[in-house]
């Protein structure tokens, strides 16, 4: 009952960010709502590398004790539903600077893992993780509570190799 709950709870916020939300709101041409906006989409941005940073260092640790990410583990897997939200995120605003670096701060004040040295070289490999995962396929199989299904691999694969790049 307990992991059917956090299940839920990951699907659903895989699905509020994968349709738009923390997805800067469109600008007007007034200069108050300009600026509104701006520091929405900073707050989202900031907000998203804090859920990916805790995501990281939450699997880090798993990764850590066991020597890999055990997706039949429900807690790994609402983790990697909320890292795969804030990735997909970082990715649909990657032409932004703006939004880059308000993620790379959330990352590093919600991390102990990451710091200035590696939080780019982390957020590029987010965005190629992204790159490579079929998200519809990913909530479909989280849905139907197909653990092991090939996306969710694969995603547990780029966050192994992600964690490799954590400060020392």
């Amino acid at each position: 009952m307990k992991k059917t709950i956090i299940l839920a709870s990951a699907v659903a916020a895989l699905m509020l960010t994968s349709c738009g939300f923390g997805k800067s709101a469109t600008t007007n041409t007034t200069e108050s709502t300009t600026t509104t906006t701006t520091q929405a989409t900073a707050s989202d941005a900031a907000m998203m590398g804090k859920n990916a940073g805790s995501a990281l260092d939450y699997l880090a640790a798993q990764y850590k004790s066991s020597g890999k990410i055990d997706m039949t583990n429900m807690m790994n897997v609402a983790q990697m539903l909320n890292l795969v939200g804030a990735a997909q995120q970082v990715y649909n605003n990657k032409s932004s600077q703006e939004y880059r670096q308000g993620f790379i701060k959330g990352m590093i004040a919600n991390s102990i893992n990451i710091d200035e040295l590696n939080a780019g070289t982390i957020t590029d490999s987010l965005n190629e993780m992204m790159e490579e995962t079929q998200v519809d396929k990913l909530q479909s199989a989280m849905q139907k509570g197909q653990a092991t299904a090939t996306e969710v691999q694969n995603v547990a694969n780029s966050v192994t190799n992600i964690i490799s790049l954590f400060k020392k």
